[in-house]
């Protein structure tokens, strides 16, 4: 089984927002499965001119040619007297979740006039010269038939219920005329590069339903396999007629989505997540050296490619990017608070976890997908300012370091860009969030991360960040002289 991964979006006000599923719908203990999809072929799909794939390995259009930094931002961080304008630094990227449900009314289109958040965000990020990345993060937290059951079978419910996935496809759709080129309601759309990141977990928790029905499924897999036309959703039954041509399946929910950027912006990037316990152990927790980072990406990536990532039929394009995020909090969070022993990965690469047998994985997911990855939501607990002394929203962790000291090791496994942020409460972020000013505890040495050795935390925060200024001193080195992307 997975380590279990804790519910997102629970960061500091103005960095995410959280909405508690409490509140978010009727709780109902019992979840009976749809009935099977009829067996009728779908129509063709309507006719759309998707746009050009994205050839195998190649750099999706219009995305910065060296290996790019990015951060999680809000609109205030991205403002001309916000975080990211007082670094200095040209972060390529910028990403904000859109969350609360597409049911609740308390969704991402409830959060300015018009629905218009996607496109203001948009708008922000390429005034600070960043491409802007959106989170969509919505199924979780919709109002479903099964709101107090855990989040795998919680997802799996939602991704099955009708009138809900009605209301998700038309949320979606919305989305994408903001961010597309059109007018729609009197306003312009977006028009630029963007990128939309779809459904963080949830491709996780669709591979192990069918690797695993007996304990993952929740009776709505119609086989046992790596394969995604073995899980149902519900896409034709649903009733939108912009993807009845679309086969009630995981598979076809992908191709649901790929239709929809086709129609209404196709100068969206999509991305497709790939979690690290996709096939049920979690390379990014498990010591043991059984656990194989090729062969489980391997998997990983074969049922990406198959989900639409590679493949799909005539008259629908494919996914441009896999996203990857290598943990949900910091490790010294994780260790010291929740008591996971394993956490932390050794930065000398010896002891397991460790990066190289990460890299492993994440190599054989964009070469078994032939797409570029962005690595994201990165923790951002460092082991090198007096500021991370293990207290809440100083964590310490050693994986934003290692990837700024060997940035070639993530070109060479087919990473494009770095994605820092705090992805639940408690977590280390870049700017001042826990509201404590500049913070220099007494410094202190520690094995974490190090299978020999020690790292002390010597250097003097001048800033108030919680991070100690880490992120936006690492980031300024390092585009002194930015990677090129072969």
């Amino acid at each position: 089984m997975p380590v279990p991964r804790p519910r997102r979006l629970t960061g500091s006000a103005g960095r995410r927002v959280a909405v508690a599923l409490g509140l978010l719908g009727i709780l109902v203990t019992a979840c009976a499965p749809l009935p099977p999809p009829p067996t009728t072929p779908p129509p063709t799909p309507p006719p759309t001119t998707p746009p050009a794939m994205t050839p195998p390995g190649a750099l999706p259009a219009g995305l910065p040619d060296r290996l790019g930094i990015g951060l999680a931002a809000s609109t205030d961080d991205l403002a001309p007297s916000g975080w990211v304008a007082s670094t200095g630094v040209p972060f390529d990227y910028a990403y904000q979740y859109l969350a609360g449900g597409v049911n609740t009314g308390g969704g991402w289109q409830t959060w300015n006039a018009n629905a218009q958040f996607p496109l203001l965000y948009a708008q922000a990020a390429k005034a600070r010269g960043a491409i802007p990345v959106l989170t969509y993060y919505m199924l979780l937290q919709s109002t479903g038939p099964c709101g107090s059951c855990g989040e795998a079978r919680q997802d799996l419910t939602n991704l099955n219920t009708t009138a809900l996935m009605a209301a998700y496809y038309q949320d979606f759709t919305t989305l994408l005329q903001r961010l597309g080129s059109t007018t729609v309601g009197g306003l312009a759309g977006y028009g630029g590069t963007v990128i939309v990141q779809v459904e963080p977990d949830l491709s996780g928790y669709a591979e192990q339903a069918v690797l695993d029905p007996a304990d993952n499924c929740y009776g709505y897999c119609t086989g046992t396999g790596n394969d995604p036309n073995l899980l149902r959703a519900s896409v034709a039954s649903s009733g939108n007629a912009d993807v009845a041509a679309y086969p009630n399946t995981w598979r076809g929910f992908n191709l649901a989505l790929l239709h929809l950027r086709d129609r209404y912006a196709p100068n969206v990037e999509l991305g497709f997540h790939v979690s690290n316990w996709s096939t049920g152990p979690d390379i990014g927790s498990d010591p043991s050296a059984a656990l194989n980072g090729t062969t489980q990406g391997d998997l990983a990536g074969s049922f990406a490619a198959a989900s639409g990532v590679t493949s799909a039929p005539a008259g629908t394009s494919t996914y441009n990017l896999v996203f990857n995020d290598v943990a949900n909090r910091d490790a010294g969070y994780a260790k010291y608070v929740l008591g996971q022993s394993n956490a932390f990965w050794d930065q000398r690469n010896v002891t397991l976890p460790d990066f190289t047998r990460w890299e492993q994985y994440l190599s054989a997911v964009t070469s078994t997908t032939g797409r570029r990855a962005i690595v994201w939501q990165v923790p951002l607990g460092n082991q090198w300012s007096r500021s991370e002394n293990n207290t809440p929203g100083h964590y310490q962790d050693n994986k934003a370091e290692y990837f700024f000291a060997h940035p070639n090791e993530l070109t060479t496994v087919g990473a494009i860009a770095v994605l820092y942020g705090q992805a639940t409460t408690g977590s280390t972020t870049n700017t001042d969030a826990d509201h404590d000013g500049i913070t220099n505890p007494s410094s202190f040495c520690t094995t974490d991360g190090l299978s020999t050795g020690t790292a002390c935390n010597t250097h003097v925060a001048t800033v108030s960040d919680d991070d100690g200024g880490y992120l936006r001193t690492a980031a300024a080195a390092y585009y002194v002289a930015p990677l090129p992307l072969g």
